[in-house]
């Protein structure tokens, strides 16, 4: 029979802490977490402390009040209309003012104003604005008001009122993109045309332009490709018809595609027929 060894079971050596040593240990734990909670309540005083400080001395001291207001860039919307719209007066002080909610409320009342912007400055605050130019008008409940290139409706002030604009026909502000891109592009390329505009419409989706003179134009689609082809051809038109005719009654360029340009002068006799140019 075979020996085998006995094992020989190890025995680690145990840690033993005393009661008295273990509640020393248990005391000095709490002494430090007392510790902590001190230093984390003195420093949260004193931060409210200093920031009371700091915001009664921003807010409260005379260094920081409103000694001037200065708007610019306003012409027909006046610098008192401006400065009655302002919820901040002289004396106030500099940093208590909303600059953002001041705008949106400018922007609210004066929509003749394409941009506003308030600023601060050592003691004072400028308010910088720029007004809308019309390229045209158009009739809403009875009022005349302006549009500009944005398509944007707004009231005329001062001379901009007395100004001979383009009238559109159409309230709608989707029907109107057209007739105002059309417009703004007369008023660059065809500067001899454009001043004589008196209105502009959309008759099934074609433009039609009537001119100081009395002069009808059917344009047709607005197309930038045949633009400036059209433009050519009715320069050629008028400069052959005010030696030929006393007057044009119209000139049709919506068949410029198919090559015709159909011209209708204005004659004594009212049995006048329209001509091929």
């Amino acid at each position: 029979m075979k020996y085998k060894p006995k094992r020989r079971s190890i025995r680690y050596p145990r840690t033993v802490i005393l009661r008295s040593k273990f509640k020393q240990e248990r005391n000095h734990q709490w002494a430090k977490r007392a510790m902590v909670m001190v230093l984390v309540a003195g420093l949260c005083l004193g931060g409210w402390w200093t920031y009371r400080t700091v915001s009664h001395f921003i807010f409260c001291s005379d260094c920081f009040v409103i000694r001037s207001i200065v708007v610019r860039g306003g012409k027909n919307v006046t610098q008192s209309e401006i400065r009655a719209l302002l919820p901040f007066r002289v004396g106030d002080n500099l940093f208590a003012v909303q600059l953002g909610a001041a705008e949106n409320n400018i922007r609210q009342c004066k929509p003749e104003l394409k941009t506003i912007h308030i600023s601060r400055r050592w003691k004072s605050v400028i308010v910088t604005m720029t007004e809308r130019v019309p390229l045209a008008v158009t009739t809403i409940d009875g009022q005349r008001l302006g549009l500009d290139e944005d398509n944007i409706v707004f009231p005329l002030r001062g001379h901009l009122d007395q100004v001979p604009l383009p009238e559109i026909s159409s309230a709608a502000p989707d029907m109107r993109i057209e007739m105002i891109q059309f417009i703004k592009a007369l008023a660059r390329e065809a500067q001899d045309i454009s001043p004589k505009i008196q209105w502009v419409s959309l008759e099934a989706n074609d433009l039609v332009l009537g001119l100081s003179g009395g002069t009808k134009i059917l344009w047709g689609p607005m197309d930038p490709v045949t633009f400036t082809g059209k433009l050519r051809r009715i320069r050629q038109v008028f400069a052959d018809g005010t030696t030929r005719f006393h007057a044009l009654e119209y000139v049709n360029v919506s068949y410029y595609d198919d090559g015709r340009i159909l011209v209708k002068p204005r004659l004594a006799s009212p049995a006048a027929k329209p001509q091929a140019a």
